[in-house]
């Protein structure tokens, strides 16, 4: 069986039978929202990054024109294989842009926690794109990259992300205007909490009160310090607390067991520590492997999903 990245990068391949996909999570180290848009969304200034957790996709071709999902959900979180799943909606995409006359068999193994800020769906609908262009042998020119990421943009604002080579990117607008970012030195590890409370993200927004343009230009500034400190390799005691968040207001001030896993993470020693997206995981970094993987086991203890993990890239 094919294996294929989550990258837009690697060179073109033949058709194959079938194929297995690896859809990393992500966290956000800085996010600010920066205003509210006419349409309803928000305007973003966030920095995301790839992590070390993954689902993956099984992907075959079928005779028939329709599009077979099934679960293999090891979240706490319930998941169905309707229609309006983003696997399902992505593989309908892709069927109708290319004009695809057959179907496609895929299996999701779904471990990266639902309703936590990871970004699963859109890592999983990102990599049903990809795949699917492999398994049907697709050429990865300049057109089919483009069409892809407008395909993306309408399956959700993080999925452009997650279509990148880079592990960690600059985004802008809604979060799909990005800009890869290249740092010179990997990141410490970290360890990554799930208190096993799923949170809807447009509940996360309306409750948001929107800073003042002063402050956000302020916060905004914090992040360019944060991507020069990054880019350069500096070590974490210089920006750590360059790390932010504006959806942690609404949402540690309403859910206790997140605030809980946070306050936890510090106490154990953890530098940087942010809750991801609109929640509800919190994560943070540890200096050596050895002390991240100490803090997860004592947060075992805990009815909390724990990981020992790493950004990529």
């Amino acid at each position: 069986m094919a294996r294929a990245s989550l990258s837009l990068a690697s060179e073109d391949a033949p058709a194959v039978a079938r194929l297995k996909v690896q859809c990393p999570a992500k966290v956000n180290l800085f996010l600010e929202v920066t205003a509210k848009r006419r349409d309803g969304y928000h305007n973003l200034a966030t920095l995301f990054a790839k992590i070390n957790l993954f689902d993956q996709l099984e992907l075959e071709s079928i005779g028939k024109p329709v599009v077979e999902l099934s679960l293999d959900n090891r979240t706490v979180a319930p998941l169905t294989a309707t229609p309006d799943n983003l696997v399902v909606r992505a593989a309908e995409a892709f069927r109708k842009r290319f004009k695809v006359d057959h179907g496609f068999r895929i299996k999701l193994e779904k471990k990266i926690p639902i309703g936590a800020g990871l970004g699963g769906g859109s890592s999983d609908a990102a990599g049903t794109l990809v795949g699917l262009s492999r398994l049907t042998g697709r050429k990865f020119d300049r057109s089919h990259r483009a069409a892809l990421k407008e395909i993306a943009r309408t399956l959700g604002a993080d999925v452009p992300f997650f279509l990148m080579e880079q592990g960690l990117a600059l985004g802008e607008g809604i979060g799909d205007k990005l800009t890869g970012l290249e740092i010179e030195k990997s990141l410490p590890p970290m360890v990554l909490v799930y208190p096993r409370v799923p949170i809807g993200t447009p509940g996360v927004y309306k409750a948001l009160n929107l800073p003042s343009k002063k402050d956000s230009l302020t916060r905004v500034s914090q992040l360019g310090k944060l991507q020069k400190k990054l880019s350069a390799g500096k070590p974490i005691s210089e920006w750590a607390g360059l790390v932010f968040n504006r959806l942690e207001e609404p949402v540690l001030g309403s859910y206790g067991q997140v605030k809980q896993a946070k306050d936890i993470l510090i106490r154990l020693g953890a530098q940087g520590a942010l809750m991801s997206g609109s929640g509800s995981s919190v994560f943070g970094f540890f200096p050596a492997p050895g002390e991240a993987e100490r803090a997860a086991e004592k947060l075992k203890g805990y009815p909390w999903d724990v990981f020992a993990t790493c950004c990529m890239g």
